[in-house]
Order: C-alpha cells, then sequence, then structure tokens
C-alpha cells in the first residue's frame, strides 16, 4: 500500500501486523505518532476494522486532536473512530451506560480546583484544626487511592475519603479519578456491559504506555480481554510521572502479561542532530531500569552542544537572554526556541531579563485560560443548569453578580441542607422555611431560583450557544463587565466574550451535542492543550511540561545539585533514574541546538545558597563546549 512507502522497516513491521498484542518501544523522536495513525488507516483500507473497531488512547486532548487530524487526512470516513484520552474515553462510556451503576448521566466533572474547593469543605464541616491536612495533601492520598484501586480500608485518611465521595455523589459530581474507577467498577460488575465494549473495540492502541497508572493498566487489560488485539506505544526512557502515580513495570513487564507480544524498536531518530542524541544516549544509559535501545539518525552532525556555568542565577538568566537575542539575529524564530526548568519559581528571572530586553515569551502552566475566574463563573451557571445538584458551582455563582445574598446567608442556607441531607438547590427553594433571612434576601433566592428553573427549561429547546447568551443576557452578568473601567476589568470582559465565540465554533462543529459533552471537554482539558506553538514568542516551561513537545533551540537551566537531581530523589535509585530521564526528555526536545546552564549561587527567601553543579552535568563535560 501506498501509505508503507512513508515508514521505515520496523515502522512498516509494526503497522502491518494484524492481531495480538504488541510492544513499541518508541525512542524520542522516532515517528510514534505517526505510526499509531498509519496503524489504524492500514487496519482499516486493509478491511482487517471497521472504523468504529478501533479505540485509539492518549494522555492529553492536545495528543488526541494532533492524531485524529493524522487519521482524517488518511481515512475517508474516520469520524467513527475513538481518539480519546483515559479520561474522556471513560467519561463517555459512563454517559451512555452509568445508569447501570446509579450515575445519573448529568454528572459534573469536578477538576482539580474543584476538587480543592470540595475537599476544603469537608475540612470545614468535619472541623479539623490540623496545619498538617493541606487540601493539596487530602487531594494527593485521595487521587493516588483511586489510581492505586485501594479499598477504603486501605486508606490512611478513610473517615475523610468517605466524606468526600459522600459530598461527590450528594452533588452529582466525578473527579478524575472516578472516571476511570467508575468504569473499572462498571465492567467488572456487569459483564454485559464490559462484553459490549470488549466486542465494540477489537482493536486498542495506547500511546506514551510507560506513563500509565494502577488504574489504567487494569482499565486497558479488561478492554482487551476478548479479542486481545492491544498495540501499546511507549518509551521506559521518558517515564517522568511517578509522582501522580505512573508505574513505569507496566510498560517493563508488558511481556510478562503478554508472553505472545511482538516487541519492536523503533530507535531511528527523525528530530535531533547526532550530537544531541549522543548526548541523550550518554545520559540514559547510566540507568540500569530500562529496556536496552540506542537512538540513532541519518540528520545532521549538528553545533556542539554549548554549557554555561554562570556566576549566580542572575548571570545565568543574563546568559540566556544574550544567547536568545543572538539566535534571534541569526534567524531563529522565538516560538522556536525553549527555556526549560525544574521547579516554577525559576521563570522569575528570565521572565524579568526579557521584559527589560523587549523579548515576548510566554509561561506553559500559568494561569489557563479555563481557570479564569470570569470564565469559571460562566461555566459554573452552566454546570448547574446540567446539574441543579452542584454545589460547588452553585454557591460560586449565587452572588455572582451581587444580589445581596451574602456569606452568612450563605452559610444558613448551607447548614440547613446538610441537616435536612438535601441538595443547596433545594434548600435555596426552601429559603422560607429557614430561619434568620430577611424578607429582602429571601426574594433574592427566590428570583435566583425562579431564574435558573427557566434555564434548566430551555436547556433542551436552545443549542448551547443560544442558552449561554441567554444566561448572560438574564443575570446580568454581561451587562456588568460591558461597564468596565479598569484595564482588569476589560480584560475580564474579553475573555467572557472568546467563551462565547469558543462555545459558538464548538456548536458549529458539534451541532448535536448537548451542554453535559461541552463541560465534559471543558473540565478534561490540560495546560498544554492551549498552548499554540504558532505564536512567536519564547516558550519557558518546566521540564515536565516539555514531555511530548519539540524545538528549534532548547536551554536546560539550573543543572545543580537539589534541582536536577531534585534534592528529593537524590539518595533514592529509583527516584534518581527517573530524574535522569527528565533530564533525557529535556535533551531529546531540541532539534538543532542545545544549551545546558547552571549557576554557582542562587537567591532564595532567605539569603544566597551556594550549589553544586549536577552530577549529570559533570558526567558530560567531555562532550560539550563553554562558550567564549
Amino acid at each position: 500500500m501506498d501509505l508503507l512507502n512513508n515508514l521505515n522497516k520496523e515502522q512498516q513491521k509494526a503497522v502491518r501486523i494484524k492481531n495480538g498484542p504488541i510492544l513499541i518501544l518508541a525512542g524520542a523522536g522516532s515517528g510514534k505518532t505517526r505510526v499509531i495513525t498509519y496503524r489504524i488507516a492500514y487496519l482499516i483500507k486493509k478491511g482487517y476494522a471497521q472504523p468504529w473497531d478501533i479505540l485509539a488512547i492518549t494522555f492529553t486532548n492536545k495528543a488526541a486532536d494532533e492524531m485524529q487530524t493524522r487519521v482524517y487526512n488518511l481515512v475517508e470516513d474516520a469520524s467513527e473512530i475513538w481518539i480519546k484520552t483515559f479520561h474522556s474515553t471513560c467519561a463517555r462510556i459512563l454517559r451512555e451506560t452509568a445508569g447501570r451503576i446509579g450515575i445519573p448521566k448529568n454528572f459534573t466533572i469536578y477538576n482539580e480546583k474543584d476538587q480543592l474547593n470540595l475537599i476544603k469543605e469537608c475540612i470545614q464541616e468535619c472541623n479539623i484544626h490540623n496545619p498538617g491536612l493541606t487540601p493539596a495533601y487530602v487531594a494527593t492520598v485521595i487521587n493516588r487511592a483511586k489510581q492505586n484501586l485501594r479499598t477504603i480500608d486501605d486508606i490512611t485518611l478513610k473517615h475523610f475519603y468517605q466524606s468526600y465521595n459522600d459530598k461527590l455523589a450528594t452533588y452529582n459530581a466525578l473527579d478524575f479519578g472516578d472516571l476511570i474507577l467508575k468504569v473499572i467498577e462498571l465492567f467488572q460488575k456487569d459483564k454485559e456491559i464490559l462484553k459490549y465494549y470488549q466486542n465494540r473495540f477489537k482493536f486498542i492502541l495506547v500511546d506514551e504506555y510507560q506513563d500509565t497508572n494502577r488504574a489504567q493498566y487494569i482499565l486497558t487489560r479488561l478492554l482487551a480481554g476478548k479479542h486481545r488485539n492491544l498495540c501499546v506505544v511507549g518509551d521506559d526512557d521518558q517515564s517522568i510521572y511517578s509522582w501522580r502515580g505512573a508505574e513505569i513495570r507496566n510498560i517493563l513487564e508488558f511481556e510478562r502479561d503478554f508472553p505472545d507480544a511482538v516487541v519492536i524498536k523503533l530507535e531511528q531518530n527523525y528530530r535531533s542532530t547526532k550530537k544531541i542524541l549522543k548526548l541523550a544516549s550518554e545520559v540514559v544509559a547510566n540507568n540500569e531500569n530500562r529496556k536496552p535501545k540506542v537512538l540513532w539518525s541519518n540528520n545532521e552532525e549538528g553545533e556542539p552542544i554549548e554549557y554555561f556555568t554562570a556566576i549566580d542565577d542572575s548571570a545565568e538568566a543574563a546568559f540566556v537572554t544574550r544567547k536568545i537575542m543572538e539566535l534571534r539575529y541569526q534567524g531563529y524564530c522565538l516560538g522556536e526556541i525553549a527555556v526549560f526548568y525544574r521547579i516554577n519559581y525559576q521563570s522569575r528571572m528570565f521572565e524579568d531579563n526579557f521584559v527589560r530586553n523587549h523579548i515576548p515569551y510566554e509561561v506553559i502552566g500559568a494561569l489557563k485560560f479555563f481557570e479564569r475566574a470570569e470564565v469559571k463563573d460562566v461555566l459554573a451557571y452552566l454546570n448547574v443548569i446540567n446539574n441543579p445538584n452542584d454545589g460547588i458551582s452553585l454557591r460560586r455563582i449565587i452572588n455572582v453578580p451581587p444580589r445581596r445574598i451574602g456569606n452568612e446567608t450563605i452559610e444558613k442556607l448551607h447548614r440547613y441542607q446538610r441537616e435536612n441531607g438535601i441538595s443547596f438547590f433545594e434548600a435555596l427553594k426552601r429559603v422560607q422555611d429557614i430561619e434568620g433571612i430577611s424578607q429582602n434576601t429571601s426574594r433574592a433566592i427566590q428570583e435566583f431560583t425562579r431564574l435558573f428553573e427557566q434555564f434548566i427549561e430551555k436547556k433542551d429547546t436552545l443549542n448551547l450557544y443560544e442558552l449561554v447568551i441567554e444566561v448572560l443576557t438574564q443575570t446580568g452578568y454581561l451587562d456588568r463587565l460591558k461597564n468596565w473601567q479598569t484595564d482588569k476589568e476589560y480584560t475580564r470582559l474579553k475573555n467572557v466574550e472568546e467563551l462565547i465565540r469558543s462555545i459558538g465554533e464548538y456548536i458549529k462543529q458539534w451541532p448535536r451535542a448537548a451542554i453535559s459533552d461541552y463541560l465534559g471537554e471543558v473540565s478534561l482539558r490540560s495546560e498544554i492543550d492551549n498552548w499554540n506553538e504558532r505564536v512567536d514568542r519564547v516558550n519557558l516551561m518546566t521540564l515536565h511540561n516539555a514531555k511530548g513537545l519539540e524545538f528549534d533551540v532548547v536551554f536546560i537551566t539550573g543543572l545543580e545539585e537539589g534541582l536536577i537531581p531534585h534534592y528529593k530523589s537524590s539518595k533514592d535509585i529509583v527516584q534518581l533514574e527517573e530524574e535522569r530521564r527528565l533530564f533525557y526528555v529535556g535533551i531529546t526536545r531540541a532539534r538543532k541546538r542545545l544549551f545546558l546552564t547552571c549557576a554557582r549561587e542562587r537567591k532564595l527567601y532567605y539569603g544566597t545558597s551556594k550549589r553544586q553543579i549536577s552530577r549529570f552535568l559533570k558526567a558530560l563535560e567531555p562532550l560539550l563546549i563553554e562558550p567564549i
């Protein structure tokens, strides 16, 4: 077939295998997305599969969108192929079948911020005053428990865990962990449903398999249990997410799970110069817990890798800034330049230098569009229309715009809700029965609930775009923003207008989409999904956020003991190997030029800290040159 002409020998082998388990060890820049998309196209064009027989799972919406675009360019009718993230796959399954385990289809998906707000609510209600019991810590315990499929008896904060899950049920909400957990629960309890999805997805492809956690691993095994046509693609050398539950053993032990698996290594790199690849190979070869592979390339030898040891972090930032200005003069686009660091706070010094030197930049991982207050307000309105039991969203907008419903009144409503075992929305409807609420406030609440009941009635007759315009008009939210007086208020108006525009585009693409479809998609977006590589400005990001991206020029900064490797990982062999993989990921993002920097002193809030050059950098010095 013509499409095979665009692949190398090993890629062709991966594409042409029809049945059975396949492990594709895809080194950095080896064309793994091409292999996945061409395999999908090959299965369909050869008649081995219909589009609806195929499920392809990725880890970010950005990767799913890219994969979908590529498949659509290869296959005439690809609309029935599921190309989704783990979470969006499970969200769709639950929308279709959740009634079988007692979950209403209009459930709300709580993102990380919503989860933290709910945890704060639980802490307040439990009257806990333990300074160590922060919402972030509790969220980590809860998420790990769900990722690892632990029973409540195995959890340290079992009482709190139960309280949190009870609240989720009251609000008809699921967190990210629940999406996968509930599908596994559904499959284990309802063999008929499991059989349906096993029969539906005859061919399953999983990208970035090294990043799967326990729950994702079990879900994949369940779905592939009948046909066993499971193709997993990944690179154990790029496993860098153990801190959020990823288990590298899932890819290292794939052949134990599937003894008949075909193993294919993609070792030809199409991205980087030979010198960059040699450096990357030197780094990762020091890890013992890995599958042996050696990246090679037909690309040019390339420029030497430069490294710079600065007096302090200020000099480090000045060096990076000067180099970027030189590169710009040489013809490099700013959008093809990236500065990586280990910890978010390191960006500030670079930002200061870029501002002083008029260098446009973007911090990847800064406040996301859908996390901005005014955007969250509008989404909260839509969430309540879709799911009136969503107490977190309801309390967010009960007094937005101001309706003279203060915090004291909200607390009385909340107390009445708890005492009577009802939803917050139901408590609002019973406001006249609640003592201590004035007549004026009671009338404002009644007007608010009547407005929402009208919106709920209209949600099935208006499309989402029409509905959001109705909401913003009837509530007075848009009028209030239009009376802006400061730059900040003007920005808020523009953000809401951008949200309206994006909803209009969504409706054009998916005219039959329900409100729950849109809200589900928005809640599952990650910060990297909104990154636009076409914008000409320098990209600042952590090494973890750099995964899956590539740039002509890369600066890896802060190569010091305590940062790379991180001080928490420096004495643990397993964690140290992950830090080395993180460094390897950073190196292999570079196409043409690579710069490595460190500082002998770093300014911290309590003074100046002396630094030691990273052991990773010291081991590479023979392969590097120091700039003049």
